[in-house]
């Protein structure tokens, strides 16, 4: 467990270099604002899709349909809840319209695939990423309908922007889909095909990261941490969901394993892709960029922490 948490330290260190030297290229004016929507366009319609599918074309082995749809099940009903969290607290906080979108999304995806997974394999080992693989497709296609409705609300004149269901019909959506119907016909590790996806796919995290960092170079340095209201919804993001998930789930779930995987997926810091679907989509990308900063700096302790809560009530 302990050569487990000096590996999560690793991997939250490599994610600073990388935020840092997108920050570093904005200032020396390398990255622009107009080459950051670009970038995030490429990202958005090539790259993420790709790793979407090749995280299921590469994998060699999955669960049995009965686990894959308890699993995805799980995930449903997860989401389910953190949505009504989201909805609760920004109504609570009372945050204006032009934020509010982006506090939700803040509060309901999580950064599983470049943090998520690493923590995971440090923790329980390779047999937890097949959970965490079935448990990822709903929050791919969440994030690209619900994720985008919640973005669109907060647009540069605090207006709603109206979203029709041919908008929504994207390259990752159509990734999504096929990668659960791959899942489902038990499709998988296919060889070449599944690698040139997996290839492309791995453009995304390190790209979306430079974006975050360019986005943060815009903000004086006294703002890159944000305020009272983006803390609190840190805390709920990190700490307060993933205990409602174990409460909530711990009654019924009896794999101690799966269990584990989706409360530990409920407690990632806030997605990557969310500052490049801030970009695409009218949202607030500053106020994104802060909470992925802020969140990622405290999934430092609070992963730790969460990890020996769940050594003492659940593995």
């Amino acid at each position: 467990m302990e050569q487990g948490i000096i590996e999560i330290f690793q991997q939250m260190v490599t994610l600073f270099i990388i935020v840092g030297v997108g920050y570093a290229a904005k200032r020396l004016n390398i990255m622009t604002d107009d080459f950051d929507k670009k970038l995030s366009k490429v990202i958005i319609n090539l790259s993420l899709p790709a790793m979407i599918l090749g995280a299921v074309l590469t994998t060699e082995e999955l669960p049995s349909l009965e686990n894959i749809l308890l699993t995805f099940g799980l995930a449903c009903a997860s989401y389910a809840i953190v949505i009504t969290l989201a909805y609760a607290l920004t109504a609570i906080m009372r945050i204006h319209i032009g934020n509010r979108g982006v506090f939700k999304f803040m509060l309901c995806f999580g950064n599983v695939g470049f943090i998520g997974f690493p923590v995971l394999t440090a923790l329980f080992g390779q047999e937890a990423l097949i959970y965490a693989a079935v448990f990822n497709l709903p929050f791919n296609f969440l994030v690209f309908t619900i994720g985008i409705i919640f973005l669109a609300q907060d647009n540069k004149d605090s207006s709603k922007v109206k979203l029709t269901a041919k908008k929504l019909i994207s390259p990752a959506i159509i990734s999504c889909i096929v990668a659960i119907i791959c899942t489902l016909l038990n499709i998988h590790n296919i060889p070449v095909i599944g690698d040139a996806f997996s290839t492309l796919g791995s453009l995304t995290t390190p790209a979306a990261l430079l974006i975050i960092g360019s986005s943060l170079a815009c903000l004086p340095v006294r703002e890159l941490i944000g305020g009272a209201r983006l803390w609190i919804a840190s805390i709920f993001r990190l700490i307060v969901n993933p205990l409602v998930i174990w409460f909530v789930f711990h009654f019924f779930v009896t794999d101690p394993l799966l269990l584990a995987v989706i409360v530990v997926v409920s407690g990632m810091p806030v997605a990557t892709n969310g500052t490049m679907l801030c970009y695409q989509y009218g949202g607030n990308t500053h106020t994104m960029a802060q909470g992925t900063f802020v969140t990622t700096v405290l999934a430092i302790i609070s992963i730790p922490v969460l990890t020996a809560f769940l050594k003492v009530f659940c593995i």
